[in-house]
């Protein structure tokens, strides 16, 4: 997967490349923590029957593009369904934006670092990790 997180002083920072650049026609996407409303990290069981992809790709193991999921719009990015960063967003192109990050517990202290107003939850088996 070409999908690359960089969290800024201000915003969060979705570099995409390669194919999954071209199957969703996105090279970035910017997200200022001012638009975050929750994090949540831990497993986003893909809703087959219910989601409208837009563009990009879907297969039992990747999942990248911009997808309607009851009237609500996400991005989504990722091979592993059980390690995922999903970001609930207001005023924003996206209602959602779901990635999976190998080192989701640094990326969720920078973003709190850098804006403490941001609501965090977690699977119950997760709380004593992050």
């Amino acid at each position: 997967m070409s999908f690359q997180v960089v969290a800024g002083d201000r915003e969060l920072r979705l570099n995409i490349s390669g194919w999954t650049a071209a199957l969703t026609l996105r090279k970035e996407i910017k997200i200022p923590y001012t638009s975050i409303e929750e994090i949540r990290v831990g497993k986003f069981p893909f809703p087959w029957t219910a989601a409208i992809k837009r563009t990009g790709i879907t297969t039992s193991g990747y999942k990248a593009g911009i997808f309607m999921i009851k009237d609500e719009k996400y991005f989504l990015a990722y091979h592993n369904q059980n390690e995922v960063v999903m970001l609930q967003l207001k005023g924003c192109e996206f209602d959602h934006v779901v990635f999976e990050s190998s080192n989701y517990k640094q990326l969720v202290h920078e973003m709190r670092k850098n804006c403490p107003s941001i609501n965090i939850s977690q699977n119950e088996e997760e709380e004593d990790e992050i």
